[in-house]
């Protein structure tokens, strides 16, 4: 069996309603009166907005000045620090020489102590009695005939005594040698350490002034967030300013065509009354005219309108 069309069903299409609600744009009608209130007041703000954006100007002015002073002064302060501690190295350096110094005698001072010459008692011999042996000896060799062998004897003495009194010197001299460095590093690790303090002085003394800076330039920052804002409310007045200054205009022109319609008006109204009073007038004086022929008596309005018609 031949299948049976369906008839196609109609889609109904989405009916497009306007939205009655829109939107406009338009601006309150104001009277002349209230336009220039509201000018006066938009004036006011702009002028006041501007005169706070000039002070914070003013203001950030003198705080950059500020900065600039106390950055020139840190940048002495670091200066000085970089100079005191270039001086203060080099002292630390010297120390440091001199105490390489006393550490390479010092081997040199322990094998000569070692060979030093003992008394009976184990004690080191002093310098002044050797001298006072090796005096005797001479003495005795110059004045007292002995035999050669005898004075070989005592020859080999006063060289053993002299080399002694050598040992002894180079001991000493060694000793007085680490003494006077030891010293020489006192006196260096004194100026090192004043230096130092004078460093830590100055270095102190530059960060308040690098931290007042930095205090300045946060400072800088709301001042310049509160200028863009004034800023943003002068340009608002000034552009509401502007738009009314415009409507006011507009205002003023009707303004001025009503008072010169009210002008051309009143003329025609003066221009046909007097037409008006011209052609009683003329009426009038046609009148006393026929009067006149007539030989009637003229009344004092009859003179005046003939009057009116000879000016």
């Amino acid at each position: 069996m031949p299948k049976k069309e369906v008839p196609e069903k109609k889609v109904k299409k989405p009916s497009k309603k306007k939205d009655s609600k829109e939107k406009t744009s338009k601006k309150p009608e104001l009277t002349p009166e209230q336009l220039k209130a509201k000018l006066k007041d938009l004036n006011e703000k702009k002028e006041e907005a501007f005169r706070k954006k000039q002070e914070l100007g003013t203001q950030i002015a003198e705080k950059i000045r500020a900065i600039n002073q106390l950055k020139i002064t840190r940048n002495g302060l670091t200066r000085q620090v970089r100079e005191i501690k270039k001086d203060r190295d080099k002292l630390n350096t010297q120390i440091t020489e001199r105490i390489e110094e006393i550490k390479k005698t010092r081997p040199k001072k322990e094998k000569a102590a070692g060979s030093m010459p003992m008394d009976p008692r184990g004690r080191p011999l002093r310098p002044h009695m050797i001298q006072k042996q090796i005096k005797d000896l001479e003495t005795k060799v110059e004045t007292i005939p002995m035999s050669f062998g005898a004075e070989q004897k005592v020859m080999k003495t006063l060289k053993i005594l002299q080399k002694q009194l050598n040992q002894i010197k180079e001991v000493s001299g060694l000793s007085a040698e680490t003494s006077a460095k030891s010293k020489e590093i006192d006196v260096l690790k004194k100026d090192a350490n004043a230096l130092h303090a004078k460093v830590t002085e100055l270095a102190k003394q530059s960060q308040d002034y690098h931290e007042k800076m930095l205090l300045l330039g946060k400072e800088i920052d709301e001042l310049k967030a509160n200028e863009d804002k004034v800023y943003q409310d002068f340009l608002k007045h000034k552009q509401e300013y502007v738009e009314l200054s415009g409507d006011i205009t507009d205002v003023r022109e009707e303004e001025r065509k009503e008072r010169a319609k009210k002008r051309e008006q009143s003329m025609n109204a003066r221009r046909k009354k007097q037409e008006a009073e011209q052609k009683t007038l003329k009426e009038r004086a046609k009148e006393a005219e026929s009067k006149m022929v007539k030989g009637q008596k003229l009344t004092t309005e009859d003179l005046l309108a003939l009057q009116g018609v000879k000016d």
